[in-house]
């Protein structure tokens, strides 16, 4: 089956399919889009980048051949990394996000399938967040997820993942925009819509 999106994540790791802050994306577009989430895992092609320059090379080299059956590309960025990486070809660290993304896109082999989406400030926030709503985390757990440790983040970002209540996921959501956008955008493609973003 080929996917509906391809979604890259900046993730320190190698190419891997499952991981928990995907598994996370797709359980909130399954909760919105009211679809079965082991189906919707084939709809929606999670990859790991491994780092912020992998990210951005692929962001503007690759996006006509990951998206070559129509598919659109996703891409979830630590803000602060990609500021940091664009500031080495001029781009101001306090540029504003629109100045951002046409940045990232405007090398871009296909620009109109690419969606950026900025994670304010990174993938801390989201583990921040999770400590937050869900009063069960083990604060050993968080510490070390902070501490960039993978196997951390993957066992909090799948523990909610798979919680049957949707209420941990929905207040993730409410507290990082990034994550709130970017279900959005892929709940409206799942549903045939239109990304628009």
């Amino acid at each position: 089956m080929t996917p509906l999106a391809v979604i890259l994540y900046e993730d320190q790791r190698g190419p891997e399919k499952e991981f928990g802050l995907h598994n996370l994306l797709v359980a909130c577009v399954a909760d919105d889009a009211g679809e079965d989430r082991y189906a919707l895992r084939k709809k929606l092609d999670g990859r790991p980048m491994k780092g912020v320059q992998n990210l951005l090379r692929s962001c503007r080299r690759d996006i006509r051949r990951l998206s070559a059956r129509g598919q659109q590309v996703f891409a979830l960025v630590d803000n602060d990394a990609i500021r940091h990486q664009l500031k080495h070809e001029g781009v101001a660290e306090s540029a504003d996000d629109a100045v951002v993304v046409r940045a990232i896109k405007e090398r871009c082999d296909a620009p109109e399938r690419l969606h950026v989406f900025l994670l304010k400030e990174n993938t801390e926030t989201v583990i921040e967040a999770a400590e937050h709503c869900d009063k069960g985390l083990a604060s050993s757990l968080v510490a070390q997820a902070l501490q960039k440790d993978v196997n951390a983040r993957d066992a909090i970002f799948n523990r909610i993942s798979w919680q049957p209540d949707r209420a941990v996921r929905d207040c993730i959501r409410q507290r990082v925009e990034a994550i709130l956008e970017i279900v959005k955008a892929l709940t409206a493609l799942v549903r045939g819509g239109d990304v628009g973003a």
